[in-house]
């Protein structure tokens, strides 16, 4: 029972009628709180909620106003339904009220139709033979309906990939015949529908590795489907068509023969990067299906390579440009789409390193060694990433690349110098900074801590996103903290180094992170002090001791400087007070 607010007694069906009849007020406001009040009731009697809402579907939408909002609600009632409570004839009964509505316009993906396909899903998650039985009544001869059962059909796989895939036989033999006779308008509805699909059908091998579905006639139906696409598809000239295409072949290469994924090669890898001329969010795709194409032919687990290294130079120099369309500057949506295309990019060159690791790192090298600036930045944003996955195979190259990462120091575009400064950083976390080398890089982290504002590159590329002086040497402060906390063999490498920055005008914007840096090494080593007192005196280029006092005190002269520049300095004199001359120290203790 249900009460009003002039305290009469209403009956529950009643007052679910009167909810569904709001659902086509003329008020937004009105719809939207029926909706809501509908959804929360559905679980709690979601056969009473059912019979309502069929009771006002008879006359479709040409009788009810908001035949979207009637199907959402049996969606949400249908999922409410416990197993025991599913009864077929009313889910026959509602499955014919959705299709017929379905197929009543020409339209495609009006929200009804689009709430209606959301309906039959819902009674496909209980009973899959029934709601396919119901689609597959609109696949035989020439029909308008047969795109939005398409799109229906891939909505349901990608809703629930275990009901589903057990069906893909029946999906495929019944779409197969009808393929070539699709029109270029609907292409891109059937080539997303095979993406879904396929990869339905790999979620359910994941979950079922020991369940072999695809027999001789599913892999018969996907080659032959696969052939027609990359031969028919994938040249169209409608721009809309090759992208849905790329993107359902991307899917598709993890399930078809070895066979016919090498014959196709020679096709399908041209095809997706010509898509590398269009805008970020195609790039995006490309990139997706690049990473399935790699995983499936030159890491399968059934045979050799169906790539050499010299077939991936081109795909990898397409790549790399692509790392520079990474840009956490500007709006929040285009940031996630460049930080997509970023992740995707490395993990295709991840796959590659995971075979050619070798080949790799010298294709990395000699792109560095080029200079240009688009090709050193992504190379370094590569070996970045892939360094801590290939240091063992890489361990014999650490020359090669202490020698590469030298001969970019001098370079002057403000994004090269972030890549390389994050790559030192990983280096030092391999163990790649030791001797004067290493000294040589923990200085170039310095001079960039020291950067100012005003040091803008005068040479930036439009290639590249700008890297403003503020974001380097945040950067690069970060990275030589790191450094110190974090990498206990980096300390004979910091260690007295870091005295002889404190010196250099050059390097005063610096002084507050190489205190601070100077500070944590003695702290952490304040049990041998006198060794590391010892150090300084032993070697002929650390300052004097009275020159780095008088230098840490000429600084003191702004104590509100950023970075808490005075409280670092005095941590620094506190710890080096044994260093300083007696009398010094004495003066010191006197006059503070």
């Amino acid at each position: 029972m249900a009460s009003s607010s002039s305290g009469i007694s209403i009956p529950a069906p009643e007052a679910v009628q009167v909810l569904v009849s709001s659902l086509a007020d003329e008020s937004l406001i009105v719809r939207d709180a029926a909706m809501s009040s509908l959804k929360d009731l559905a679980p709690l009697n979601p056969l009473l909620v059912l019979d309502c809402c069929s009771a006002v579907s008879r006359g479709g939408r040409r009788r009810f106003g908001n035949m979207a909002g009637i199907f959402q609600v049996m969606a949400f009632g249908v999922r409410a339904l416990d197993t025991t409570d599913v009864d077929p004839a009313l889910m026959a009964k509602l499955a014919k009220i959705a299709t017929a509505e379905m197929i009543s316009s020409k339209e495609l993906n009006a929200d009804w139709q689009r709430a209606a396909a959301g309906l039959l899903v819902s009674i496909g998650s209980h009973l899959p033979d029934l709601m396919m039985e119901e689609i597959f009544l609109y696949f035989s001869g020439p029909n308008s309906a047969l795109p939005v059962m398409v799109q229906t059909l891939a909505d349901f796989a990608s809703a629930d990939a275990l009901q589903f895939t057990p069906q893909l036989k029946g999906v495929l033999s019944r779409v197969l015949p009808v393929l070539g006779n699709v029109r270029d308008v609907h292409r891109p509805i059937f080539a997303n529908a095979f993406k879904c699909w396929c990869q339905a059908a790999w979620l359910y091998s994941v979950d079922f590795p020991s369940h072999s579905f695809l027999d001789g006639d599913i892999m018969s139906f996907l080659n032959s489907s696969f052939e027609l696409l990359l031969r028919v598809w994938a040249t169209s000239r409608d721009l809309k068509v090759r992208i849905s295409t790329v993107e359902a072949l991307g899917q598709m290469v993890g399930l078809i023969t070895r066979t016919q994924l090498k014959s196709a090669l020679p096709r399908l890898v041209p095809t997706i990067l010509e898509l590398y001329r269009k805008d970020q969010d195609i790039a995006l795709i490309a990139t997706c299906s690049l990473h399935n194409l790699l995983n499936a032919s030159i890491l399968s687990e059934t045979g050799p390579p169906l790539l050499d290294f010299e077939d991936l130079t081109v795909i990898l120099s397409t790549l790399l440009p692509v790392v520079c369309i990474y840009n956490d500057n500007i709006e929040q949506s285009a940031f996630s789409v460049g930080l997509k295309m970023y992740n995707e990019v490395q993990r295709c060159f991840l796959t590659v390193g995971l075979v050619y690791p070798d080949d790799l790192f010298m294709f990395l090298l000699n792109k560095c060694r080029l200079k240009e600036e688009p090709l050193t930045f992504g190379a370094l944003c590569v070996l970045k990433l892939l360094l801590p996955r290939s240091s063992e195979a890489w361990h014999g190259k650490r020359p090669l690349l202490v020698d590469a990462v030298k001969s970019l120091l001098g370079e002057q575009n403000l994004g090269v110098r972030k890549a390389l400064s994050e790559l030192i950083v990983v280096m030092a976390s391999h163990c790649y900074l030791i001797g004067p080398s290493g000294e040589l890089f923990v200085e170039y982290l310095v001079r960039h801590c020291a950067l100012s504002d005003q040091d803008k590159d005068d040479h930036e590329t439009s290639k590249m996103r700008v890297v403003c002086p503020a974001e380097l040497r945040a950067t690069c402060e970060k990275g030589l903290l790191l450094l110190t906390i974090t990498i206990p063999e980096m300390e004979h490498v910091l260690w007295p180094f870091l005295l002889r920055m404190i010196i250099p005008r050059a390097y005063t914007g610096a002084a507050a992170t190489v205190c601070r840096c100077i500070a944590e090494l003695c702290r952490h080593r304040s049990s041998h002090t006198n060794a590391m007192l010892s150090e300084c005196k032993v070697r002929a280029d650390i300052p004097k001791p009275e020159e780095l006092f008088a230098r840490l005190v000429v600084l003191l002269h702004d104590p509100l400087a950023r970075e808490q520049l005075a409280t670092h300095i005095l941590a620094v004199l506190y710890y080096l007070a044994p260093l300083f001359p007696k009398n010094i120290s004495l003066f010191w203790q006197d006059e503070l």
